[in-house]
């Protein structure tokens, strides 16, 4: 019984590590901020520091500089200083006692494959670590872990070599970039912005408990999302999710549900350079199911169908195209983005309306009554715009802010709020946790709120905005 036990723990085990992100074999961790800004620097030059043998320290020394070198690329015609790795040896510890029998080698092969040497060190370790450094003012721009069971005199080379092709090869990918990217920067709260998901960066999110997202980065420049679930929305004033907003009827005040399905492919068209903004364009393929409590209603763009009236619920089954274009540009810590959703209606799916949509001066002044069942025409292109803005305040929090005006005024949508993420800096054992984040966002989404029964006046009134996420980088 126990061993059954043991092994359904290890293969629950098994089954969570790809999941969540696992840190596998002696490359412990690696990360490589953006090197644009350093373009013109030649090389790299790798030191060891502090009180290592030399029998230990120039052969690892000797292993990085060829394994760094011949992976980062670094451009032949630069004249300035080169970038400066900072080798440091963490720990060398010899063994009490060589592995005699098949079991031994296995154990010490297995701590080593799952980050398990620190716990048991009788059979020796080698850990280093390895930071690149900038030029002139040594500011941090990375660093790169190593560690591994066995005799550190003997795992020298191999440890210099593996570490110093793994840094190389991350500071390829960043040669040409200018910003750095963090967890969750591919969009703001209700807009996006220019830059993807990392290859290989998957992302699980739910905003206001109902509308999930499931995104991830196909390549540099390629992600792939899905949305799905329900929205709800005020049916008094006038808030915006993918350019469809919620109306009320006079002296309504109702609550809107948008029921989506989302299928969206977003490419990085430009990369962000020193002087020139980065640009995104993206395409979904937008289900929206619409239904309407109280006197409400749902319209989109000001020439949908939508529910509510006197029947007091209904709905309408609409399918959309919706293109978005994005650019943004970052100075330093501050980052301004602006763009535009273009919202077509030529339709694959047939689309109808569920019941009549009637309401005194809302829904059924725009389309004109609806006949429950009754097939709807294609609806006009529509374009909202959108501006944004974030700034950094430090490793785990930035503050973000939309604005998408609308005609009338009172419909515009004013988005503030704060975005917390929150992980590890390091690997534990098997778990890589300096590539997990949660995202938590907690906005307010500022409209106007109508105080008259003719729909004049009134006041602005924030709708709480609440999401949560999870980022395997």
């Amino acid at each position: 019984m126990t061993t059954r036990k043991t092994k359904r723990r290890w293969l629950a085990v098994g089954l969570a590590l790809p999941l969540t992100g696992c840190a596998l074999g002696s490359v412990r961790q690696v990360k490589v901020d953006a090197l644009g800004p350093y373009d013109d620097a030649r090389g790299v030059d790798v030191q060891v520091t502090g009180d290592v043998p030399p029998a230990l320290a120039e052969p690892l020394q000797r292993a990085f500089q060829g394994g760094v070198e011949a992976r980062a690329r670094r451009p032949v015609e630069a004249q300035g200083a080169p970038l400066r790795v900072e080798l440091r040896v963490l720990e060398a510890l010899a063994p009490e006692a060589a592995p005699t029998t098949d079991a031994d080698r296995v154990a010490v092969q297995a701590r080593t494959a799952f980050g398990l040497t620190a716990f048991e060190k009788s059979s020796g370790r080698l850990a280093l670590e390895g930071v690149l450094l900038a030029p002139e003012d040594g500011k941090a721009l990375g660093l790169v872990r190593w560690e591994s069971a066995g005799t550190p005199e003997a795992l020298a080379a191999r440890a210099g070599r593996e570490a110093g092709e793994a840094l190389g090869q991350r500071m390829a990918r960043r040669r040409d970039e200018f910003v750095n990217r963090r967890a969750a920067d591919e969009r703001l709260f209700l807009t996006p912005t220019a830059l993807t998901l990392e290859p290989g960066e998957v992302v699980l999110s739910n905003d206001e408990l109902l509308l999930f997202r499931l995104g991830v980065g196909l390549s540099r420049r390629v992600q792939l999302d899905m949305w799905g679930g329900a929205l709800p929305i005020p049916a008094a004033g006038g808030v915006p999710l993918f350019a469809i907003h919620a109306v009320g009827g006079a002296g309504a005040a109702g609550l809107g549900v948008l029921g989506t399905f989302d299928l969206g492919l977003k490419v990085k068209v430009l990369e962000e350079s020193r002087y020139v903004p980065g640009l995104a364009l993206s395409y979904d393929f937008l289900n929206v199911f619409a239904g309407a409590i109280g006197g409400g209603g749902v319209v989109l763009l000001g020439n949908g169908v939508a529910a509510g009236g006197a029947a007091g619920a209904g709905g309408a089954n609409l399918q959309f195209n919706l293109f978005t274009l994005t650019a943004a540009k970052h100075f330093g810590d501050f980052q301004l983005t602006a763009g535009a959703y273009v919202l077509d209606n030529h339709h694959l799916i047939p689309q109808g309306a569920a019941v009549v949509a009637g309401g005194a001066g809302s829904v059924d002044d725009v389309n004109g009554g609806v006949v429950a069942g009754t097939p709807l025409e294609r609806l006009p292109t529509s374009v909202q715009g959108f501006i944004g803005a974030q700034y950094v305040l430090g490793p785990h929090s930035e503050l973000a802010a939309e604005f998408l005006p609308r005609a009338p005024f009172e419909q515009s949508v004013l988005t503030t709020g704060v975005r917390w993420l929150l992980g590890g800096s390091e690997p534990r054992g098997p778990l890589a946790a300096d590539r997990l984040r949660v995202r938590l966002d907690l906005a307010a989404l500022w409209t106007i709120l109508p105080t008259t029964e003719s729909g004049g006046g009134g006041h602005p009134f924030p709708l709480p905005w609440v999401g949560v996420g999870l980022y395997k980088l």
